[in-house]
Protein backbone atom coordinates (compact mmCIF):
# COMPACT_ATOMS: atom_id res chain seq x y z
CA UNK A 1 0.00 0.00 0.00
CA UNK A 2 2.07 3.10 -1.07
CA UNK A 3 1.69 6.68 1.25
CA UNK A 4 -0.11 9.36 -0.16
CA UNK A 5 1.18 11.76 -2.15
CA UNK A 6 2.11 15.21 -0.36
CA UNK A 7 0.23 18.38 -0.42
CA UNK A 8 1.51 20.24 -3.21
CA UNK A 9 3.46 23.53 -2.43
CA UNK A 10 1.19 26.53 -2.23
CA UNK A 11 1.47 28.92 -5.23
CA UNK A 12 2.89 32.58 -6.06
CA UNK A 13 -1.09 33.23 -6.86
CA UNK A 14 -2.73 31.93 -3.73
CA UNK A 15 -4.74 34.05 -2.08
CA UNK A 16 -2.46 35.82 0.36
CA UNK A 17 -3.47 35.43 4.07
CA UNK A 18 -6.51 37.60 5.69
CA UNK A 19 -4.43 40.09 8.27
CA UNK A 20 -6.40 41.31 11.57
CA UNK A 21 -7.61 44.26 12.29
CA UNK A 22 -6.52 45.46 15.44
CA UNK A 23 -9.42 46.01 17.86
CA UNK A 24 -11.31 49.37 17.36
CA UNK A 25 -10.67 51.74 20.18
CA UNK A 26 -14.32 52.66 21.42
CA UNK A 27 -13.43 56.27 22.17
CA UNK A 28 -12.08 56.82 19.06
CA UNK A 29 -15.06 56.13 17.45
CA UNK A 30 -17.18 58.23 19.93
CA UNK A 31 -15.03 61.04 18.77
CA UNK A 32 -15.06 60.86 15.27
CA UNK A 33 -19.23 60.22 15.41
CA UNK A 34 -19.27 63.41 17.65
CA UNK A 35 -17.26 65.28 15.21
CA UNK A 36 -18.82 64.58 11.73
CA UNK A 37 -22.18 65.21 13.58
CA UNK A 38 -20.75 68.67 14.96
CA UNK A 39 -19.87 69.08 11.29
CA UNK A 40 -22.97 68.23 9.59
CA UNK A 41 -24.63 70.47 11.68
CA UNK A 42 -22.57 73.87 11.06
CA UNK A 43 -23.05 72.70 7.33
CA UNK A 44 -26.63 72.81 8.09
CA UNK A 45 -26.62 76.39 9.93
CA UNK A 46 -24.67 77.56 7.50
CA UNK A 47 -26.54 76.96 4.72
CA UNK A 48 -30.00 78.04 6.56
CA UNK A 49 -28.58 81.07 6.91
CA UNK A 50 -27.30 81.41 3.59
CA UNK A 51 -30.22 80.95 2.52
CA UNK A 52 -32.24 83.27 5.24
CA UNK A 53 -29.88 86.01 4.17
CA UNK A 54 -30.88 85.67 0.31
CA UNK A 55 -34.70 85.72 1.33
CA UNK A 56 -34.27 88.78 3.52
CA UNK A 57 -32.39 90.28 0.77
CA UNK A 58 -35.67 89.62 -1.75
CA UNK A 59 -37.53 90.77 0.81
CA UNK A 60 -36.01 94.21 1.72
CA UNK A 61 -34.87 95.25 -1.67
CA UNK A 62 -38.59 96.51 -2.46
CA UNK A 63 -38.78 98.16 0.77
CA UNK A 64 -35.66 100.08 0.79
CA UNK A 65 -36.24 101.28 -2.81
CA UNK A 66 -39.82 102.50 -1.85
CA UNK A 67 -39.61 106.38 -1.42
CA UNK A 68 -36.43 107.58 -2.78
CA UNK A 69 -36.39 109.97 -5.67
CA UNK A 70 -36.23 108.86 -9.30
CA UNK A 71 -34.35 112.14 -10.47
CA UNK A 72 -30.54 110.93 -10.35
CA UNK A 73 -31.14 107.25 -10.19
CA UNK A 74 -29.95 104.48 -12.70
CA UNK A 75 -27.21 101.94 -11.97
CA UNK A 76 -26.04 104.06 -8.90
CA UNK A 77 -29.05 103.89 -7.10
CA UNK A 78 -29.81 100.24 -7.91
CA UNK A 79 -26.24 99.91 -6.55
CA UNK A 80 -27.42 102.05 -3.42
CA UNK A 81 -29.98 99.46 -2.35
CA UNK A 82 -28.62 96.47 -2.77
CA UNK A 83 -25.56 97.27 -0.54
CA UNK A 84 -28.27 98.58 2.45
CA UNK A 85 -29.96 95.10 1.52
CA UNK A 86 -26.89 93.42 1.81
CA UNK A 87 -25.87 95.28 4.72
CA UNK A 88 -29.02 94.18 6.65
CA UNK A 89 -29.18 90.85 5.37
CA UNK A 90 -25.58 90.17 6.99
CA UNK A 91 -26.31 91.91 10.19
CA UNK A 92 -29.19 89.05 10.43
CA UNK A 93 -26.97 86.34 9.24
CA UNK A 94 -24.41 87.03 11.72
CA UNK A 95 -26.67 87.14 14.41
CA UNK A 96 -28.31 83.82 13.08
CA UNK A 97 -24.70 82.31 12.72
CA UNK A 98 -24.06 83.31 16.38
CA UNK A 99 -27.15 82.05 17.84
CA UNK A 100 -26.56 78.59 15.74
CA UNK A 101 -23.05 78.22 17.00
CA UNK A 102 -23.70 78.64 20.60
CA UNK A 103 -26.76 76.08 20.37
CA UNK A 104 -23.85 73.83 18.21
CA UNK A 105 -21.14 74.08 20.63
CA UNK A 106 -23.06 73.52 24.13
CA UNK A 107 -24.30 70.23 22.96
CA UNK A 108 -20.76 69.44 21.42
CA UNK A 109 -19.21 70.31 24.91
CA UNK A 110 -21.87 68.71 26.96
CA UNK A 111 -19.92 65.27 26.75
CA UNK A 112 -16.98 66.88 27.69
CA UNK A 113 -18.74 68.29 31.46
CA UNK A 114 -20.38 64.38 31.57
CA UNK A 115 -16.54 62.64 31.21
CA UNK A 116 -15.26 65.28 33.69
CA UNK A 117 -17.70 64.31 36.40
CA UNK A 118 -17.29 60.57 35.81
CA UNK A 119 -13.81 61.19 36.25
CA UNK A 120 -14.34 62.82 39.73
CA UNK A 121 -16.59 60.07 40.24
CA UNK A 122 -14.10 57.16 39.80
CA UNK A 123 -11.18 58.94 41.98
CA UNK A 124 -13.60 59.12 44.91
CA UNK A 125 -15.16 55.36 44.53
CA UNK A 126 -11.22 54.45 43.72
CA UNK A 127 -9.99 56.29 46.81
CA UNK A 128 -12.51 55.05 49.12
CA UNK A 129 -11.94 51.62 48.40
CA UNK A 130 -8.24 52.05 48.66
CA UNK A 131 -8.43 53.65 52.21
CA UNK A 132 -9.37 50.77 53.85
CA UNK A 133 -7.54 47.96 52.79
CA UNK A 134 -4.15 50.62 53.19
CA UNK A 135 -5.35 51.07 56.50
CA UNK A 136 -5.58 47.84 58.16
CA UNK A 137 -2.14 47.19 55.79
CA UNK A 138 -0.18 49.96 57.79
CA UNK A 139 -1.55 48.71 61.07
CA UNK A 140 -0.69 45.20 60.66
CA UNK A 141 2.86 46.28 59.58
CA UNK A 142 2.63 48.38 62.82
CA UNK A 143 1.70 44.75 65.08
CA UNK A 144 4.43 43.06 63.32
CA UNK A 145 7.39 46.03 63.98
CA UNK A 146 6.35 45.88 67.36
CA UNK A 147 6.88 42.29 68.21
CA UNK A 148 10.39 42.50 66.36
CA UNK A 149 13.75 42.09 68.03
CA UNK A 150 15.46 45.23 67.80
CA UNK A 151 18.57 43.09 66.54
CA UNK A 152 16.58 41.34 64.57
CA UNK A 153 17.98 42.37 60.34
CA UNK A 154 14.42 42.54 58.77
CA UNK A 155 13.26 45.38 61.17
CA UNK A 156 14.90 48.17 58.91
CA UNK A 157 12.78 46.85 56.11
CA UNK A 158 9.74 46.65 57.93
CA UNK A 159 10.53 50.11 58.87
CA UNK A 160 10.89 50.92 55.48
CA UNK A 161 7.38 49.50 54.80
CA UNK A 162 5.62 51.48 57.49
CA UNK A 163 6.95 54.19 55.90
CA UNK A 164 6.06 53.51 52.25
CA UNK A 165 2.42 52.60 53.66
CA UNK A 166 1.77 55.94 55.08
CA UNK A 167 2.86 57.68 52.14
CA UNK A 168 0.91 55.62 49.86
CA UNK A 169 -2.25 56.68 52.72
CA UNK A 170 -1.34 59.94 52.11
CA UNK A 171 -1.53 59.93 48.05
CA UNK A 172 -4.93 58.23 48.49
CA UNK A 173 -6.17 61.05 50.89
CA UNK A 174 -4.76 64.02 48.86
CA UNK A 175 -6.27 62.46 45.71
CA UNK A 176 -9.78 62.07 47.64
CA UNK A 177 -9.60 65.69 48.48
CA UNK A 178 -8.76 67.12 44.97
CA UNK A 179 -11.73 65.03 43.76
CA UNK A 180 -13.95 66.60 46.39
CA UNK A 181 -12.96 69.93 46.32
CA UNK A 182 -13.29 70.06 42.38
CA UNK A 183 -16.41 68.98 42.47
CA UNK A 184 -17.57 71.19 44.99
CA UNK A 185 -15.54 73.78 46.71
CA UNK A 186 -17.84 74.45 48.95
CA UNK A 187 -17.87 78.16 49.56
CA UNK A 188 -20.29 80.84 51.01
CA UNK A 189 -19.08 79.82 55.23
CA UNK A 190 -17.84 82.14 57.04
CA UNK A 191 -14.96 81.87 58.47
CA UNK A 192 -12.71 83.73 61.61
CA UNK A 193 -9.16 82.90 60.14
CA UNK A 194 -7.25 83.76 63.41
CA UNK A 195 -9.50 80.95 65.30
CA UNK A 196 -8.50 78.64 62.05
CA UNK A 197 -5.18 79.29 62.47
CA UNK A 198 -5.05 78.33 66.31
CA UNK A 199 -6.62 75.46 65.57
CA UNK A 200 -3.95 74.61 63.10
CA UNK A 201 -1.37 75.01 65.37
CA UNK A 202 -2.27 73.07 67.70
CA UNK A 203 -3.08 70.16 66.04
CA UNK A 204 0.32 70.20 64.41
CA UNK A 205 1.92 70.55 67.86
CA UNK A 206 2.53 67.26 68.00
CA UNK A 207 4.26 66.73 65.16
CA UNK A 208 6.18 70.13 65.81
CA UNK A 209 7.79 68.64 69.34
CA UNK A 210 9.05 65.45 67.10
CA UNK A 211 10.81 67.16 65.15
CA UNK A 212 11.49 69.88 68.06
CA UNK A 213 10.62 72.77 65.75
CA UNK A 214 9.42 75.60 67.38
CA UNK A 215 5.29 76.80 66.22
CA UNK A 216 3.73 79.58 67.02
CA UNK A 217 0.46 82.06 65.38
CA UNK A 218 0.68 86.31 65.04
CA UNK A 219 -1.71 88.35 63.45
CA UNK A 220 -4.88 90.05 65.04
CA UNK A 221 -8.65 87.92 66.03
CA UNK A 222 -11.69 89.29 64.24
CA UNK A 223 -10.64 89.10 60.38
CA UNK A 224 -13.28 86.81 58.65
CA UNK A 225 -13.39 84.82 55.38
CA UNK A 226 -15.97 83.31 53.04
CA UNK A 227 -15.12 80.04 51.90
CA UNK A 228 -14.75 76.01 52.49
CA UNK A 229 -13.73 75.96 56.58
CA UNK A 230 -12.36 72.10 55.52
CA UNK A 231 -11.01 72.83 52.47
CA UNK A 232 -8.94 76.22 54.36
CA UNK A 233 -8.04 73.82 56.86
CA UNK A 234 -6.53 71.18 54.58
CA UNK A 235 -4.66 74.14 52.81
CA UNK A 236 -3.24 75.50 55.40
CA UNK A 237 -2.39 72.61 56.97
CA UNK A 238 -0.53 70.90 53.74
CA UNK A 239 1.30 74.00 54.33
CA UNK A 240 2.45 73.98 58.05
CA UNK A 241 3.39 69.81 57.12
CA UNK A 242 5.77 71.34 54.64
CA UNK A 243 7.15 73.77 56.60
CA UNK A 244 7.82 71.41 59.27
CA UNK A 245 9.30 68.84 57.13
CA UNK A 246 11.79 71.28 55.32
CA UNK A 247 13.20 72.71 59.21
CA UNK A 248 15.53 71.59 60.93
CA UNK A 249 15.76 70.77 64.84
CA UNK A 250 15.81 73.80 66.49
CA UNK A 251 14.25 75.92 64.04
CA UNK A 252 10.62 77.60 64.00
CA UNK A 253 7.64 77.50 61.88
CA UNK A 254 5.03 80.76 61.93
CA UNK A 255 1.45 81.32 60.97
CA UNK A 256 0.39 84.71 60.60
CA UNK A 257 -2.53 86.62 58.92
CA UNK A 258 -2.26 90.10 57.89
CA UNK A 259 -4.69 92.64 56.28
CA UNK A 260 -3.84 94.20 52.88
CA UNK A 261 -6.59 96.60 51.68
CA UNK A 262 -9.51 94.22 50.52
CA UNK A 263 -7.71 90.96 50.78
CA UNK A 264 -6.68 88.54 53.91
CA UNK A 265 -3.02 87.31 53.67
CA UNK A 266 -2.93 83.91 55.37
CA UNK A 267 1.39 83.29 55.58
CA UNK A 268 3.47 80.41 56.34
CA UNK A 269 6.85 81.42 57.74
CA UNK A 270 9.57 78.72 58.45
CA UNK A 271 13.49 79.13 58.96
CA UNK A 272 13.88 75.51 57.63
CA UNK A 273 16.36 75.85 53.96
CA UNK A 274 14.36 78.02 51.80
CA UNK A 275 13.63 77.40 48.12
CA UNK A 276 17.38 77.51 47.05
CA UNK A 277 17.64 75.45 43.42
CA UNK A 278 14.05 75.18 43.56
CA UNK A 279 11.09 77.07 40.75
CA UNK A 280 8.01 78.38 42.95
CA UNK A 281 6.07 77.85 39.89
CA UNK A 282 7.10 74.00 39.59
CA UNK A 283 6.64 73.21 43.36
CA UNK A 284 3.04 73.80 42.48
CA UNK A 285 2.62 70.76 39.76
CA UNK A 286 1.06 67.63 40.81
CA UNK A 287 3.55 65.05 42.77
CA UNK A 288 6.68 67.15 42.27
CA UNK A 289 10.11 66.79 43.43
CA UNK A 290 13.25 68.85 44.04
CA UNK A 291 16.92 68.14 43.07
CA UNK A 292 18.32 65.30 45.18
CA UNK A 293 19.30 66.03 48.31
CA UNK A 294 20.07 64.65 51.74
CA UNK A 295 16.65 63.13 52.47
CA UNK A 296 16.61 60.61 50.37
CA UNK A 297 17.22 59.76 46.86
CA UNK A 298 15.06 61.12 45.01
CA UNK A 299 14.96 64.55 46.37
CA UNK A 300 12.30 66.89 48.27
CA UNK A 301 8.97 65.28 47.92
CA UNK A 302 5.55 68.04 47.46
CA UNK A 303 3.08 65.48 46.35
CA UNK A 304 -0.07 67.03 46.12
CA UNK A 305 0.25 69.01 48.50
CA UNK A 306 1.08 72.56 47.00
CA UNK A 307 -1.17 71.48 44.08
CA UNK A 308 -4.11 71.32 46.04
CA UNK A 309 -3.13 74.56 48.01
CA UNK A 310 -3.52 76.20 44.66
CA UNK A 311 -6.94 74.34 44.03
CA UNK A 312 -8.41 75.79 46.73
CA UNK A 313 -6.92 79.39 46.63
CA UNK A 314 -8.61 79.59 42.89
CA UNK A 315 -11.60 78.23 44.29
CA UNK A 316 -12.11 80.32 46.86
CA UNK A 317 -11.01 83.67 44.45
CA UNK A 318 -7.58 83.93 45.44
CA UNK A 319 -4.28 83.01 45.00
CA UNK A 320 -0.88 80.98 46.30
CA UNK A 321 2.36 83.01 46.38
CA UNK A 322 5.43 80.75 47.36
CA UNK A 323 9.18 82.65 47.92
CA UNK A 324 11.69 83.05 50.50
CA UNK A 325 11.62 84.30 53.54
CA UNK A 326 13.53 87.32 55.01
CA UNK A 327 14.75 85.08 57.67
CA UNK A 328 16.29 83.13 54.83
CA UNK A 329 13.84 80.09 54.84
CA UNK A 330 10.68 79.96 52.83
CA UNK A 331 7.41 81.55 52.98
CA UNK A 332 3.77 80.99 51.27
CA UNK A 333 0.98 83.40 51.32
CA UNK A 334 -2.26 82.64 50.84
CA UNK A 335 -4.75 85.02 50.00
CA UNK A 336 -8.09 85.35 49.90
CA UNK A 337 -10.72 88.33 49.40
CA UNK A 338 -11.93 89.58 53.11
CA UNK A 339 -15.51 89.33 53.87
CA UNK A 340 -16.78 92.98 54.09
Amino acid sequence: MTAPPPPPPPSSSSTPPVRSRPPRDPDQALLRSATLRMGWQIAAASAVVVVLAGLTTLALSPLLGRGRPEHGGGPDRDDEILRSTLLVAGVIGVAIAGVAGFLIARRAVAPLGEALARQRRFVADAGHELRTPLTVMHTRAQLIARRMEPQDPALPAMRQLLDDSRVLGEIVDELLASAVLTADPGRGEPIEVRALLDEIARSMAVLAQAREVQISVAGPPGVWVTGSRVALRRALAALVDNALGHTPPGGWVQLAVDVRGEHVVLAVTDSGEGLAGLDPAELTRRFARGPRAADGPGGRRFGLGLALVQEVASAHGGTLTLGPAPTGGARAELVLPIRS
